[in-house]
């Protein structure tokens, strides 16, 4: 086999595996069991799993936007904007904040997400962040953060949902090698601050509880008020009662470069991949009202109820096994004052993204 056929194989077989790799999260273990504990006199909804397979798809839409979300939270919390922190006893410490966000889409009135029945999935990762210079050009940077509830209550309420309880670890480490050094180009003005490679594994664990009233459609929901079954499009509104849990371990290696300006800024960016190994737990009750807005249906009943529903949907999803990331950064050098912004962007998508903002001190 020549050179060249050689390398064309090798091309192919890295595209299957990346590919294979990089499929979205799916469900692990989905069901939906519906109970309609009253249905409006005249009126039968003839095919019940019909219903049970429109709120379970519900279910199967929101579940890998947060798998996912948790995916790209949990490799954050690294904001440093220096090829190396130096050599023993060299150190840093400080706060970062960052979040995975997936289908911010939902915030654009002009995208279907915004009405699809989707949600955005946002998981913020506050950490405390520490690190040492070993020598030799390697360094280790590392996070941690735990809260619960009983610890804190943030009192947290939206229209959609009000925590009532919850329990958050987070945890990693990052060993770096500084592969190229630091080199002078234009002195006070713009120097090529080095490439440092990195190995680092992410562990988040989470357990919440929350409360709140939920509304979703469904699309040709078969009902029969007296002219025989016809499709209609039905809403729910009422209260729901929801847990999640999730427990994801990533493994992520990336090559950054860095380049200071004026000595006040540094930017730095780069390629990364991941790999996860975790799942994300949903448990949703809820009971409320079935209505219809169909012409026919309300010429039947003008004020449009169908029935009371009661559910209880337990849904178990993976996120993606690999993402592949591109990251920029810009730190703000205020001597021993770090300021860092960066943000990644899940290139097999393109679409995930997070970002992470922090504040140390390095000496």
């Amino acid at each position: 086999m020549s050179f060249s056929a050689y390398r064309s194989t090798a091309f192919s077989v890295f595209v299957l595996i990346c590919s294979l790799l990089c499929m979205p999260a799916r469900p692990v273990y989905a069901k939906t069991d519906i109970n309609l504990s009253s249905v409006v006199p005249g009126v039968t909804i003839p095919n019940q799993t019909e219903l049970e397979a429109a709120v379970q798809d519900k279910a199967d839409l929101n579940g890998p936007i947060i798998a996912d979300s948790l995916a790209m939270g949990n490799i954050t919390g690294y904001p440093v904007g220096k090829s190396t922190i130096g050599t023993f006893p060299h150190f840093q410490v400080g706060v970062a904040m960052g979040a995975g966000m997936t289908n911010m889409r939902y915030f654009d009135d002009t995208r279907p997400e915004s009405d699809n029945g989707s949600l955005p999935g946002i998981t913020p990762n506050p950490v405390l962040i520490f690190g040492v210079g070993l020598g030799g050009g390697f360094d280790v940077i590392g996070k941690y953060f735990s809260l619960s509830k009983a610890v804190l209550d943030p009192g947290l309420s939206t229209d959609i949902a009000k925590l009532s309880d919850y329990k958050l670890l987070s945890m990693g480490a990052k060993l770096r090698y500084n592969i190229v050094e630091k080199k002078k180009l234009l002195p006070f003005i713009f120097n090529f601050g080095g490439v440092t490679i990195s190995l680092g594994g992410d562990f988040m664990y989470g357990d919440i509880k929350v409360t709140g009233e939920y509304e979703a459609d469904f699309n040709d929901i078969t009902v029969d008020y007296g002219g025989g079954p016809i499709p209609v499009p039905v809403r729910f509104d009422g209260d729901y009662q929801a847990r999640v849990l999730w427990g994801i371990f990533s493994l992520t290696t990336q090559a950054v470069a860095y380049f200071d300006v004026f000595y006040l800024f540094s930017v730095y960016t780069g390629f990364g991949l991941t790999g996860n190994f975790g799942y994300f737990k949903m448990e949703f009750d809820g009971d409320g009202v079935l209505s219809s807005d169909d012409p026919g249906y309300v010429a039947f009943r003008p004020d449009g109820q169908v029935g009371t529903l009661l559910f209880k949907s337990t849904n178990k999803y993976h996120p993606y096994y690999a993402i592949p990331t591109y990251l920029i950064g810009l730190e703000l050098n205020l001597w021993k004052l770090k300021i860092t912004g960066e943000t990644m962007v899940n290139l097999y998508n393109r679409r995930d993204v997070n970002a992470t903002v922090g504040v140390r001190v390095q000496i």
